[in-house]
C-alpha cells in the first residue's frame, strides 16, 4: 500500500511540475532504488543478515511443524481407539496447535518485512543526497524513481552511478570507523 501511495504522490507532483518542464528544455533522470539496495555493499550486508535472521527463524518453525505433523499422524493413526471426549479434546488441540504455527510463521514473515523496511528507509535517505550530488554533477534537473517511470531512455538510468557513488562514500567511512577502533 505505501508502495502505491510513493507513487501516486511522486507521478501527481511530476505531472504538477510538467508546464514548467514543458517550457524549457529539462534533462530527467531516473534511478532504481531497489537495484541500488540489492547491489551496494551496505545494501547486501543488510539483506544477508535478514536472510540468516530469516533462516534461523525458518528452521525454528520448521522443527514445530516436524513435531506436529508427527502429533497429527499420531492422532490420525489412535483416532478410532479414542473415547469421542477424548478424540474432540485432542482434535481441538491439534486445531489450536496448528492456528498457533500459522500465526507464527506470519509474524515471522511480518517481523523480516517491517525490519527490511526501516532498513530501507534509513538507506533511502543516504541514496537521496548521492543522488542529488550526482543530477548536479551530471545537469540533471529532476530523477524519478524507476517505479513511477513508463519509458525512459537507458542514457537517463542513473542507478549504476549511484551505486558506485553509494559504495565509495560508505565504505570510506566504514573504513574511517574501522581505523578509529
Amino acid at each position: 500500500m505505501r508502495k502505491y501511495q510513493w507513487c501516486f504522490l511522486g507521478m501527481l507532483s511530476f505531472l504538477l511540475a510538467a508546464p514548467a518542464i514543458q517550457a524549457g528544455q529539462h534533462n530527467i533522470g531516473f534511478v532504481d532504488i531497489g537495484r541500488v539496495f540489492e547491489n551496494t555493499e551496505e545494501g547486501k550486508k543488510i539483506l544477508g543478515n535478514l536472510k540468516i535472521e530469516f533462516e534461523k527463524k525458518q528452521k525454528e518453525l520448521d522443527e514445530k511443524m516436524k513435531a506436529f505433523e508427527e502429533k497429527a499422524k499420531q492422532f490420525q493413526q489412535q483416532q478410532a481407539v479414542m473415547k469421542d471426549e477424548v478424540r474432540a479434546q485432542k482434535a481441538q488441540e491439534l486445531g489450536k496447535e496448528q492456528r498457533d504455527l500459522q500465526q507464527l510463521f506470519l509474524q515471522y514473515q511480518n517481523d523480516i518485512n517491517e525490519r527490511k523496511a526501516r532498513a530501507l528507509v534509513d538507506f533511502e535517505g543516504k541514496v537521496v543526497e548521492i543522488v542529488q550530488k550526482i543530477a548536479q554533477r551530471e545537469g540533471v534537473d529532476y530523477v524519478l524513481r524507476r517505479e513511477m517511470l513508463l519509458f525512459g531512455p537507458e542514457k537517463m538510468d542513473l542507478t549504476n552511478e549511484v551505486i558506485r557513488e553509494y559504495d565509495k562514500r560508505y565504505q570510506a567511512a566504514g573504513a574511517k570507523k574501522e581505523k578509529g577502533k
